[in-house]
């Protein structure tokens, strides 16, 4: 039943993925806390308490898929598979963002801030293995046509907006992180570092993490290696208390990888840039990675400790530059951290919405695709002068004499037939079901299933060759009625 919609290897994926980040969520909450049994051996070099891996990770991976396409593919088909692949994540991306924000305000009332943050970065927790998912995953149960001779040019509009926006955060955060070089100095009281480290302590956070004073509006992190890891500190006059409610939100945001996180949502605005929604969303993922940290710190005040810390927000209010993270963002982003903060409840932890949304992401992804050509059978994969040399019955491994098949009976079938072809790669052997395969005398090989999949490989030919006398290879899907038992009629299968 499984493999009528899913692969079981999906299935599989997905229940270990969700596993993995149950712990993984559980873990770095109870280090946190100061519950984590393994605090005891790890407390030498303390831990960072990202989940899984960093977001930044989805970076790297496009260009290994990049480069490994080209390798393997050759410049053009390797360009196409690396350009589909980045469509599957844009449409994972679009739809799991909008219905987060849809979700978002309920969820928020129920569950922890901080499963609210990770929430936002489940595609990037789930992009580092999607290579296991491509040919784990079946067909797609939608297609987006987009006509192969317009792929060119759309790709070069979409990869023109990609170039813009990535590189004005790039050149932004660049030309920000070179100001605060030159206009902040490393911060000389030996009071105020004392207070640092005794945070740090606290935290058992040991990575080293310069701390500096210049003419900025609010404290903020930036930095995501020991040379560059650094605290900025406005050069104004701070008590105690506010320094440590400072230095221990912005020490949580470099232990949960948080920098890397703001990377990470600004390479999404980058990929969909055309979608005013991811936009939306990665500016409420900012507010809740934010309000996580306010989660944490303020858990154990009392009111008046709260009230004070809600005083410090708004002091410090002002705008975020670069990829950084803020003590307190501009006053319009405000509202919903400081109502949180004054009425602050007890909350559910929140790890099984995010097993849940990992699990479910692992099953969506290549579901909706993109399409390159439309047509019906005989324009895409069987032309009039194509001619049948053998058919196997897959189901029972068996070759069915030459004899046997009705050919202008069956030509006439598959002719009423439309189909989709996938950009993308898909494995026919996921699928499932029953399946019938034709070999053609120019060394394709036809496999039909009957849920409605089709995929055609080389069986004895070179795959380039065929390639370039046009006759696309890969995942179809029939988009028009049909009826498996009048085709296995035509073939003569009992």
């Amino acid at each position: 039943m499984i493999g009528e919609y899913f692969s079981r290897i999906q299935v599989a994926w997905g229940l270990l993925l969700a596993a993995v980040l149950w712990v993984s969520f559980r873990s770095a909450w109870r280090w946190e806390h100061g519950k984590d049994p393994d605090r005891i051996i790890s407390e030498k070099n303390g831990r960072e308490t990202y989940v899984l891996l960093p977001a930044t990770t989805i970076f790297w991976l496009l260009l290994c898929i990049v480069f490994l396409a080209i390798v393997v593919r050759g410049f053009k088909d390797g360009i196409l598979l690396a350009a589909m692949f980045a469509g599957d994540i844009m449409i994972l991306l679009c739809i799991y963002f909008v219905l987060l924000l849809i979700a978002l305000p309920f969820l928020r009332k129920i569950i922890s801030a901080r499963a609210c943050a990770i929430l936002w970065v489940i595609p990037a927790l789930l992009s580092w293995q999607m290579h296991i998912l491509i040919t784990a995953m079946p067909a797609p149960l939608k297609t987006i046509y987009i006509p192969r001779g317009s792929l060119p040019y759309i790709g070069i509009v979409w990869a023109v907006g990609f170039l813009v926006v990535g590189g004005y955060y790039l050149i932004s955060h660049l030309s920000f992180r070179k100001w605060v070089k030159e206009n902040t100095k490393e911060e000389s009281s030996e009071e105020t570092l004392s207070l640092l480290n005794r945070i740090k302590e606290q935290m058992i956070y040991r990575r080293p993490v310069k701390l500096l004073r210049g003419d900025v509006t609010s404290p903020f992190s930036m930095g995501q290696t020991k040379w560059s890891r650094s605290m900025v500190l406005p050069d104004r006059a701070y008590t105690t208390d506010e320094l440590e409610m400072i230095f221990s939100h912005e020490l949580h945001h470099l232990q949960r990888g948080d920098v890397d996180t703001k990377v990470f949502l600004c390479l999404c605005n980058a990929l969909c840039w055309f979608n005013p929604l991811v936009w939306i969303a990665t500016k409420k993922a900012a507010e809740d990675l934010e309000r996580s940290c306010d989660e944490i710190v303020t858990e154990s005040m009392n009111d008046d400790e709260r009230k004070s810390y809600v005083n410090l927000l708004l002091e410090s209010a002002g705008p975020t530059r670069g990829c950084t993270t803020c003590l307190s963002a501009a006053a319009a982003t405000l509202r919903y951290r400081l109502t949180s903060v004054l009425n602050q409840k007890k909350r559910f932890l929140g790890t099984a919405f995010l097993a849940a949304a990992i699990f479910l992401c692992v099953l969506g992804f290549g579901r909706i695709s993109f399409s390159d050509m439309r047509g019906n059978f005989t324009e895409l994969i069987l032309p009039e002068n194509a001619e049948i040399d053998r058919i196997f019955d897959d189901t029972n491994y068996a070759l069915i004499s030459e004899c046997e098949w009705d050919d202008e009976a069956l030509r006439g079938l598959l002719s009423d037939l439309e189909v989709d072809h996938i950009a993308g790669l898909r494995n026919q052997h996921n699928w499932g079901g029953k399946q019938i395969s034709f070999v053609l005398k120019d060394g394709r090989n036809v496999s039909i299933q009957n849920r409605g999949y089709i995929f055609v490989e080389a069986y004895y030919s070179d795959e380039s060759e065929l390639n370039s006398m046009d006759m696309p290879l890969g995942c179809f899907v029939i988009t028009s009625d049909f009826d498996w038992d009048s085709l296995i009629e035509c073939f003569g299968v009992e």
